[in-house]
């Protein structure tokens, strides 16, 4: 009878002991899961900061990707440019309407992209 005792206590503890290393890996994933998501929030919220900041300006019209027409002022690109109508940019390099180069950030595509001042649209 004693015997058969040991036997169910072996086994209860047994079973305890295997449902604890179940809670011990349930906990561990759990703290890497969170440790992952703060790291990608802590990673963008770096690169925001990298985004240059300044006055925002709009694509009006485009002519296949190579001719821009930003608030007032024709561009044309110095490579193949992808902006769209619409498209939210800032001036990275040069001023918008004075300088005759100059690099703008794309803030929908986050791209950039290099123009050069033709005239103003009149």
């Amino acid at each position: 009878m004693t015997a058969n005792k040991n036997i169910l206590n072996r086994i209860s503890l047994a079973g305890a002991n295997f449902t604890m290393s179940l809670k011990s890996i349930f906990m561990i994933s759990v703290l890497l899961l969170i440790s992952v998501l703060s790291t990608n929030a802590a990673h963008s919220a770096w690169f925001e900061r990298l985004i240059p900041q300044g006055e925002t300006y709009t694509v009006r019209e485009i002519d296949r990707d190579l001719a821009f027409v930003i608030d007032g002022f024709i561009y044309d690109a110095r490579t193949s440019c992808f902006l769209a109508v619409g498209d939210r940019v800032i001036f990275f390099e040069g001023r918008h309407g004075i300088d005759y180069r100059a690099t703008v950030y794309d803030l929908d595509s986050r791209e950039r992209c290099d123009l050069l001042l033709r005239r103003r649209l009149s």
